[in-house]
């Protein structure tokens, strides 16, 4: 890759990922001054006062979606819970019904199994030690921008409003 085109893909990289900080940031969940958590609490409350769970999604005056909230359904059972942890310990290892259980747990968690008894420096009877190679490989990489750094950079070349969505400063 010549150094140019790398140039204008990391120009192009940082506007994306500006873009996709400040929107992120906009449709996060875990925010309460969100868009996204604004727009759940006022269906929220809308629900709560008419029934209505979904509006209409407009933009100038287009219908372009819809807005929905969606519920879990409640819970109301009852689960086996340990409260004494030896006593379960004893079960599975003296009776035919903790043994079975084990047989079935081993099954679903075979590593984690293996890995326990390896911490505790165990070589349990029927395991073995094998040598597993695997190529070494590009992990990953780290881009980090600035958005308003991006905004500015670009100037006049971008319009107000999608500077303003960038710097946090949306009008």
């Amino acid at each position: 890759m010549e150094n140019n085109n790398l140039k204008d893909t990391l120009e192009q990289l940082a506007l994306a990922e500006a873009f996709g900080k400040a929107l992120k940031n906009l449709t996060s969940t875990n925010s309460s001054n969100s868009l996204r958590s604004q727009a759940n609490a006022a269906l929220l409350d809308l629900y709560e006062k008419t029934g209505a769970s979904s509006v209409k999604v407009k933009v100038n005056g287009e219908d372009v979606g819809t807005f929905s909230l969606t519920f879990s359904k409640p819970v109301d059972k009852t689960v086996m819970v340990c409260r004494d942890p030896q006593k379960l310990v004893e079960w599975l290892r003296t009776t035919d019904e903790g043994k079975d259980t084990l047989d079935a747990v081993i099954g679903k968690a075979m590593d984690d199994v293996l890995k326990a008894a390896h911490s505790y420096g165990f070589f349990p009877k029927g395991c073995a030690m094998e040598q597993v190679c695997e190529p070494g490989g590009l992990k990953s990489s780290t881009f980090k921008i600035e958005p308003v750094k991006v905004a500015k950079a670009l100037g006049k070349q971008l319009p107000t409003a999608v500077a303003g969505l960038i710097t946090k400063k949306v009008e």
